[in-house]
């Protein structure tokens, strides 16, 4: 228990490293690396460009309320600020002379850059700007995201990642950013701009939507996989409805993932409007989560009670059905508690497995599957709060979860399949014994009948009948077998002993020829001759007035072993010829056989008849080495 306890531990210790690492991180750089702008104004003499060819524009910048102020409005030098805003922060809940900055409204920062130990072209990222922006570098208009403006009626939306290049030769750079919002929960710069060389900004822009691009190709991949593997499944033994409900996961949370964040999914549909993409994003995550609550009711009996599941899942749908029926605005109000009660079932669910895993030594998948979650979750929170300034590793954890879900289910589908294999095989000795069952009981009369007549006139040949029917039943009776199958040998054995004693009963009538490779033996699945070539006697043969001829030729051709039993008998007609090749007929025998044969990846059972002429009975197996010859001789 001890050691369960401390991987516990130690996997949630990891987690939350890697969780807030990146806040960490971000600071430490900020202190010891990356110059800070102050009131205004950022110095970049100190920047080692071979060391760090992207910096980060963060510190004060110069804060104007309420108005969208353009590069002429600069020309006098006259113009003060109304205060210097932190980026990245945000503008809501900030004091600014005296006044309590509300969420609506707009705003302009503004930045000079000075002293960039640099000449040729410099690349401009804009990460993210709540809700519309336009930049200005230098004079000149250089990104526009939506349409910022005074009031909500001119005011358009956008918000999505950005960079742009531009000419540097020497001089202050003027970086300024209009910024409004009348629809978000939050306003202000929540991201840093970056600045740095063409290549490697463009390079670490280009690796982000190729990231998120990624994973929405792999997600998609996964949900196609599981979920064709469903449908082939979906009657049989094999079918798990976890299957479907991970495939939709990946869909949905492909489609989230890919408008969020870096919204790379744009790329590939750039018209859709900004409003409908945001809210698109929304009802995917949200939808998610209700698939998430299904996936983790069907992990583990007792984990999450079918009320509560459905409860909760009832709630969210309504929450759904808000998010295209109100604002953006209005509805991320309520949203709020959706992420608190996110958290909390979250958490209760991660609570109860490891409880599970400590008592019962069972469900280490399930509890790295709810960390992967939780740690999503609570990344999610950070950034929208604007905490943290990406949320990169969301697709980190989501890829997390994805693989414990494949382990889960590739786990479940290894038991499925031993459960289905065992059940195969009690199945085939039950058909087996069935096929033994059906040895005719006037058969056995007949034979002894005969047997007992040769007694007396040729004892010699009764003798040899009596070991001719001994093999018979020893072969229609075989008990050691291995999954299923006997040496080659052992079945032409059985067929010689029962062709024997039908020669004795109707002398003329029946002929035999065997044309057997010389040396050939190998695994074959148990009674799979004998029955074809008694099918060739009765069927064929028989039913001709002056009888008729058997052949058995058996080759080994690649890697397959061929038998063929021809008889020159009375045929099938084609109508009862299709009936049998499509299973709806033809004996119990038969049928046996072509399942078995089913099993065997190349093994496979043909026919073919001309009426009047006769039939040819194909059958391929697969050539298996005779393992231990001993085992089957006693």
């Amino acid at each position: 228990m001890t050691k369960r306890i401390l991987t516990l531990l130690l996997m949630t210790f990891t987690g939350l490293l890697i969780l807030f690492s990146p806040v960490f991180l971000t600071y430490g750089r900020a202190i010891s690396t990356s110059p800070l702008a102050y009131e205004g104004e950022l110095n970049a003499a100190a920047w080692d460009i071979d060391r760090s060819p992207i910096i980060k524009l963060d510190g004060e910048w110069e804060f104007y309320w309420d108005r969208l102020l353009t590069p002429e409005n600069f020309e006098n030098s006259t113009l003060v600020p109304d205060g210097y805003m932190k980026v990245p922060s945000l503008w809501n809940g900030k004091t600014i002379q005296g006044k309590k900055l509300p969420i609506f409204g707009c705003a302009t920062y503004r930045l000079v850059l000075k002293n960039i130990p640099y000449m040729g072209t410099l690349a401009l990222k804009k990460v993210n700007v709540r809700f519309s922006s336009r930049v200005f570098v230098n004079g000149q208009l250089f990104l526009s995201d939506g349409s910022p403006a005074r009031t909500a009626s001119e005011y358009h939306s956008s918000n999505t990642s950005q960079l742009g290049f531009f000419e540097y030769k020497g001089g202050n750079v003027e970086i300024i950013v209009q910024a409004a919002n009348f629809e978000y929960i939050n306003s202000g710069i929540p991201a840093s701009f970056e600045l740095g060389l063409e290549k490697p900004l463009m390079l670490e822009h280009q690796q982000n939507h190729l990231m998120a691009l990624l994973v929405f190709g792999v997600l998609c991949t996964l949900a196609l996989l599981h979920l064709i593997f469903f449908l082939v499944t979906r009657d049989g033994a094999l079918r798990n409805p976890m299957l479907l409900l991970f495939a939709l996961f990946c869909v949905l949370f492909a489609l989230g993932n890919g408008l969020a964040d870096q919204r790379s999914l744009l790329l590939l549909l750039p018209d859709i409007p900004f409003i409908l993409v945001f809210k698109l994003k929304d009802f995917f995550l949200s939808a998610c989560f209700i698939v998430l609550l299904w996936i983790f009711y069907r992990f583990k009996n007792g984990l999450l009670p079918l009320r509560l599941a459905t409860i909760i899942s009832l709630i969210y749908a309504c929450y759904l059905v808000a998010i295209f029926a109100l604002p953006i605005y209005t509805y991320l109000k309520i949203h709020g508690f959706v992420m608190a009660g996110n958290t909390v079932v979250l958490l209760g669910l991660l609570f109860r497995s490891v409880c599970v895993y400590i008592k019962e030594a069972e469900g280490f998948l399930l509890f790295a599957a709810l960390v992967s979650i939780n740690l999503y979750s609570a990344d999610s929170i950070l950034f929208s709060l604007g905490i943290k300034g990406s949320s990169s590793f969301l697709q980190v954890y989501i890829l997390l979860f994805t693989v414990v879900m494949i382990g889960y289910l590739s786990v479940e589908y290894r038991s499925t399949v031993s459960r289905l294999s065992i059940s195969m095989q009690q199945a085939q000795e039950a058909e087996i014994s069935f096929l033994r069952a059906q040895i005719k009981p006037h058969f056995l009369y007949n034979s002894l009948s005969v047997i007992a007549a040769q007694t007396t006139q040729e004892p010699q040949k009764a003798k040899n009948l009596l070991y001719d029917l001994t093999d018979y039943l020893r072969g229609s009776f075989h008990f050691k077998t291995q999954d299923g199958k006997i040496p080659l040998s052992e079945e032409i054995n059985t067929v010689r002993a029962y062709l024997s004693i039908e020669q004795a009963r109707f002398d003329n009538l029946l002929m035999m020829e065997y044309d057997i490779e010389e040396n050939l033996d190998a695994m074959v699945p148990l009674l799979c001759l004998q029955p074809i070539v008694e099918n060739a006697v009765r069927h064929g043969i028989f039913k001709r007035a002056e009888g008729g001829r058997v052949l058995l030729r058996i080759r080994r051709k690649g890697d397959l072993v061929i038998i063929r039993v021809e008889d020159n008998g009375v045929g099938i007609p084609q109508v009862q010829l299709e009936s049998i090749r499509h299973g709806n007929s033809g004996g119990v025998g038969l049928k046996n056989i072509q399942m078995r044969l089913g099993t065997h990846r190349g093994a496979g059972l043909e026919i073919e008849s001309t009426e009047g002429e006769g039939t040819v009975v194909t059958l391929k197996i697969p050539y298996e080495e005779v393992c231990d010859e001993g085992y089957f001789s006693g």
